[in-house]
């Protein structure tokens, strides 16, 4: 690894162009995890096209419909313990398979389709949906199309990044880019999504969000850093905050005490209250 950096630092350097796209490229190819699909346990009862790319699996069961949103590189069988842990018998399930993550990878996307395509999967279901639970990605999507509409009760957002201009940064600071080509990946990205960092920032979409949030996230998540859930709870007016530690980005999905939080918010919907977020101090002079 530490020589492939030193190259493309190098290359970034040499050739911005082509680093850029070399980039974009492995931001936008999902690589989806080993799937559990291939279990007889656990299948759904029906499939449903959600666009061309797209589908929902549907599990039959109680009256409360719980729709579940995973992350980049996700799958829906990592929302097997949620399900289990919020139970058949009251929710019936509709877990999204987002474009280019099937259980083969399928081609590209990105987070203008995540949101595109949760906004399909909701006219699809065409009945309310009482609980709204997503994961990284998947969450952020969530987040947005939340704060264009006022019909969805609770929602659970799982370590959601909230801002994409850092997202896209991150990955040009870890490949050791230089700003030539990192600003080359930035604009290539957003004409890619379709749409500006400004219009993405889903810090400033969060006052418009009317429902009651559950945020989940891990102190030490090294793919999406707490900081963007707690500038995001800041701002929405019904939020409640649950900060896990040594739990990571995915873990919190199969965590006991995480499942326990989701099956008492999704029932009592308890909110916390607003605390200021503590500054860093400063180091004496």
């Amino acid at each position: 690894m530490k020589i492939f950096l030193m190259v493309m630092a190098l290359f970034s350097r040499l050739f911005p162009g082509r680093a850029s796209d070399l980039a974009l490229q492995l931001m936008t190819t999902p690589r989806p995890q080993q799937s559990l699909s291939s279990d007889a346990e656990g299948q759904p009862d029906r499939q449903l096209a959600v666009g061309e790319r797209a589908r929902l699996h549907v599990w039959s069961g109680g009256a409360r419909r719980v729709l579940l949103v995973h992350g980049w590189s996700g799958h829906w069988t990592q929302f097997r313990p949620v399900m289990a842990a919020l139970g058949k018998e009251r929710y019936s399930f509709y877990a999204l398979e987002m474009p280019g993550h099937a259980d083969k990878a399928a081609g590209s996307s990105h987070v203008g389709e995540f949101i595109t395509t949760l906004r399909q999967a909701l006219d699809v279901i065409g009945e309310p949906v009482e609980l709204l639970i997503g994961h990284s990605m998947g969450a952020a999507a969530a987040a947005f199309v939340l704060a264009e509409r006022g019909d969805i009760a609770r929602t659970v957002l799982m370590a959601p990044p909230t801002d994409f201009h850092a997202v896209v940064s991150r990955m040009a600071r870890m490949l050791k880019f230089g700003q030539n080509a990192k600003a080359q990946l930035l604009a290539k990205m957003a004409e890619r999504v379709g749409m500006s960092y400004d219009s993405l920032n889903i810090v400033s979409r969060g006052a418009l969000i009317s429902g009651r949030v559950l945020l989940i996230h891990d102190g030490k998540d090294r793919e999406v850093p707490i900081a963007d859930s707690l500038r995001l709870y800041q701002v929405m007016p019904s939020a409640t905050l649950h900060q896990t530690t040594g739990k990571g980005h995915r873990r919190i999905l199969s965590d006991p005490d995480v499942l326990d939080e989701i099956a008492d918010f999704a029932e009592q919907g308890v909110l916390s209250v607003k605390m200021p977020v503590a500054q860093p101090a400063k180091a004496p002079a």
